[in-house]
């Protein structure tokens, strides 16, 4: 009966295991949007957060920058030094994180130099990893009951290139009615915006609608809702935008198609008019829209007749009219076009605040509704960010490969001390880690989508022969690669690691470490790829499939110990190896007390071995 009893709590614990950490808020919403032919949805650990942990930050303009998330995902600054449009002032002690929620809070503030009679104190977000096409960005947010934008939108560094998902105002009369589903094409000197103009960009919610607008249908009485919003950006002149998974706007090269009360009516621009500047923009109308040809309507839509449209129009592109961003003269979209406007092809940053915008500004909330906790916050639920991957890597149809950009570290350290940093590597924001020594390590905080036996790929750079990157968990290493030499410290090429490091799915941590030569190597990322089901090389261990069904790891997973049950009398050896095959330790038990030490086992996925029997440990 104890044995029945073990066996049921020791399933119980790993049930537990498989489950509590592997889990995001989003686990059971499907990704709407279509990863293409041959392709699943893998997300992205480096930009994906479902807030299930708290944060919070010094106060005051420009103070407590820092880093934030499970990966380090955010900063909680915009993403150059200006501190905000209109009469906004970016406030560090406006962001939080509540346990489930990314909070942006904006309050009163005196400053009026931007203008005004007071400002207004706002929080901002910005990712530390970008994303580039094709690339699926989805958020679950709430919306603030107050006359500002609630903003959730990509951006390029050098702010040429931004898609809004959304950009939303929660008590403006008649904008807090509608969602403008749009996206900006700049010229910084002189300063010049186009983005879509079009009576369809402005898009009506029914609920939203009905509850008074934004503001008042996502408070709702303190009983918040939230709408899910995503795009799915699949190239330089073709993405798609979702609201609560249902798609509802495409733009595509010279052509639109929205879902307008149920009827998909795809349009193009009628012509396009100079500016002061000399800059091509839409025709717009008397009412300010854009002119437009409705070329075709259907009750489903139709990516053919999207094409047909496009392919009907004037040649006036609704990505980019103006050419802002360059023409594709050498054909990067493989369409065999090479006069046409080059669209959008930089890397975003994913950027989540409230702003007061100059067009908004005779319309600045007052200092009650500034700080009444009834109007003045947005909330995020979760975001999630996925790569579109090939299926064929093996055990089944689920996400399965992850980038870890190589600055998102959980801690580092080392033993050489290079007089620039003492014991262990430097974080380059934004571009990765350098001053790499030998001795170095940088450890990784990952979530493993899936069992599996994983391609390691780095994306490393060094003008030194000889140097290694080793991959593991603390103190264990896994495999080790020689770094070949590829000129300078910053030509990134992508390496292969000389062996495959075999996962359970759930939450991980992994080691980098250097060696070989005192001056190693810089990383810019590395990226995990499901090739296979777990398996053991380098040494036989047995097969788990002739196992002796009476013997059982209990607890598993373990923490300190664990014992096996089903031993008969008498003195066992046991060996426990890594899941790359390399012993780890050897311990000689008592059948009648067969309890293993786990004394500086990292946390991971491990094989036992008795008898000529070999069992799966989970060590926490």
């Amino acid at each position: 009966m104890k044995n029945v009893y073990l066996f049921t709590v020791a399933c119980m614990l790993l049930f537990n295991y498989q489950n509590a950490f592997a889990q995001y808020e989003w686990d059971n919403i499907p990704i709407p949007a279509n990863p293409g032919n041959g392709n699943v949805w893998s997300l992205e650990n480096s930009l994906s957060d479902d807030f299930s942990y708290t944060a919070s930050f010094g106060a005051g303009e420009f103070a407590s920058r820092s880093n934030f998330g499970p990966n380090n995902q955010w900063y909680n600054f915009y993403h150059n030094p200006w501190d905000g449009p209109g009469y906004t002032y970016w406030d560090n002690s406006n962001v939080s994180v509540d346990g489930d929620n990314l909070v942006i809070t904006v309050g009163y503030t005196p400053e009026t130099t931007k203008g005004g009679t007071h400002g207004v104190a706002s929080g901002c977000v910005t990712s530390n990893a970008r994303v580039s096409y094709p690339v699926y960005v989805e958020s679950s947010l709430s919306v603030a009951n107050i006359s500002l934008a609630s903003c959730f939108w990509l951006l390029s560094p050098d702010d040429t290139e931004e898609i809004d998902i959304i950009e939303n105002y929660g008590g403006v009369d008649w904008f807090k009615n509608y969602t403008h589903i749009s996206h900006h094409s700049f010229v910084r000197n002189p300063f010049t915006d186009y983005q879509p103009r079009d009576r369809n960009s402005w898009y009506p919610i029914p609920q939203v609608t009905a509850a008074g607008g934004w503001g008042p249908y996502c408070w709702n009485g303190g009983n918040r809702r939230y709408m899910r919003m995503g795009v799915n950006w699949i190239g330089p002149k073709h993405w798609e935008y979702y609201i609560n998974g249902e798609l509802v706007r495409v733009m595509y090269y010279n052509a639109m198609a929205t879902k307008i009360n149920g009827t998909w009516q795809y349009t193009y621009y009628n012509s396009v008019t100079a500016n002061a500047n000399g800059y091509f923009f839409p025709t717009n109308g008397g009412d300010g829209y854009s002119l437009v040809t409705t070329h075709s309507t259907s009750n489903n839509y139709s990516f053919n007749t999207l094409k047909a449209a496009s392919n009907a129009s004037n040649g006036y592109s609704v990505i980019d009219t103006g050419w802002f961003q360059g023409g594709d003269n050498t054909d990067e979209d493989g369409n065999g076009i090479t006069v046409e406007a080059k669209g959008f092809t930089k890397e975003l940053d994913i950027i989540i605040n409230m702003e007061s915008q100059s067009w908004l500004t005779n319309a600045t909330p007052s200092q009650s509704d500034l700080n009444s906790a009834s109007k003045n916050q947005m909330k995020v639920d979760w975001v999630r960010v996925y790569k579109p991957v090939g299926s064929n890597s093996g055990g089944g149809g689920g996400a399965s490969s992850i980038t870890i950009e190589a600055e998102d570290l959980s801690s580092h350290g080392g033993t050489f001390d290079d007089g620039y940093v003492p014991f262990g590597v430097n974080i380059n924001t934004g571009t990765g880690i350098n001053w790499v020594n030998k001795g170095d390590y940088a450890d990784y905080q990952i979530t493993i989508p899936e069992d599996g036996a994983y391609e390691i790929t780095y994306y490393v750079s060094s003008p030194m022969t000889g140097s290694t990157i080793k991959f593991g968990m603390g103190s264990n290493v896994w495999n080790s690669t020689i770094v070949p030499n590829s000129g300078s410290w910053e030509n990134y090429q992508p390496l292969k690691a000389i062996a495959k490091a075999n996962f359970t799915k759930g939450k991980h941590v992994v080691r980098l470490s250097a060696g070989g030569t005192n001056w190693t190597w810089n990383l810019d990322r590395f990226a995990l790829k499901k090739v296979g089901a777990i398996n053991s090389r380098a040494i036989s261990m047995g097969s788990e499939s002739s196992m002796n069904d009476q013997l059982l790891l209990v607890p598993n997973p373990a923490t300190d110990f664990v014992g096996i049950q089903g031993l008969g009398q008498g003195r066992y050896e046991v060996s426990i190896f890594s899941m790359e095959g390399i012993k780890v330790s050897t311990q000689t038990i008592n059948g009648s007390f067969p309890n293993l030490s786990l004394d500086n086992l990292s946390p991971g996925l491990y094989l036992v071995k008795v008898s000529n029997k070999t069992m799966r440990l989970v060590v926490e």
